[in-house]
């Protein structure tokens, strides 16, 4: 039988992005800001103001309601800014352990990689996509494989720097690029073939080693004989 991939082998990937950005968070906050004053500034000049309030009435109760309201929207804003970049660093150590002790973390993460660069690939061919992308997209990658894995991250990686390379080389370099990308993912797609052809034995020598097993413990009886 063959052996299980390590959990060992599942190191997070991508962990340096940060989970509560507090830029988006304060950025939030400013796009709220007009809305939230709109609604909330009205609302409390019709609460506090006198029981016939006139339109003068509702503009002198406005202008202190909105120097209320701006600073502790201000604070409030800032206060969750800085709570997101102080939780942020915990909130990654958290998903570290987490991806630590998921063993398929890894897996999951090479199928993301693949299932990418592979889209990427389309799009950057375009209408003429190689018969190895196709053949990549239709092959049943085993991702549980730390070498699949490997070959996910390369292919990634051939991916981002061509789409990188296509969209500041000149008309007269884009052919050649492309032609180094095809090759690049015949060798891949040729790769991960051999790893698929690898497998298919392992299983058809896991699946005769458990036929033998039963021949040799149940031989030819199929326990319907008489028991009296």
């Amino acid at each position: 039988m063959r052996d299980m991939p390590s959990p060992g082998n599942s190191g997070p990937d991508g962990d340096d992005h940060p989970i509560l950005p507090w830029r988006i968070v304060a950025g939030a906050f400013l796009h709220f800001a007009v809305p939230a004053y709109l609604v909330t500034v009205p609302l409390a000049c019709l609460f506090a103001a006198p029981a016939p309030a006139t339109a003068a009435d509702m503009l002198a109760l406005a202008v202190p309601f909105s120097g209320w309201f701006l600073s502790i929207y201000a604070i409030a804003g800032l206060g969750v800014s800085l709570a997101a970049a102080l939780i942020d660093p915990m909130l990654r150590r958290i998903r570290l352990r987490r991806a630590a002790r998921d063993p398929l973390i890894a897996s999951r993460r090479s199928e993301q990689k693949a299932a990418r660069a592979l889209a990427d690939g389309r799009r950057l061919y375009g209408s003429a996509v190689p018969p190895a992308l196709d053949r990549l997209s239709a092959t049943r990658w085993d991702h549980g494989d730390p070498r699949c894995q490997a070959l996910a991250a390369d292919l990634a990686e051939v991916m981002r720097t061509s789409t990188a390379a296509m969209a500041s080389a000149p008309p007269e370099r884009r052919a050649a690029i492309l032609g180094m990308v095809t090759t690049a993912l015949e060798r891949i797609e040729h790769a991960v073939a051999t790893l698929q052809a690898e497998r298919a034995r392992l299983d058809e020598g896991d699946a005769l080693t458990v036929a033998r097993y039963v021949e040799f413990r149940y031989g030819s009886s199929d326990f319907t004989g008489d028991r009296s």
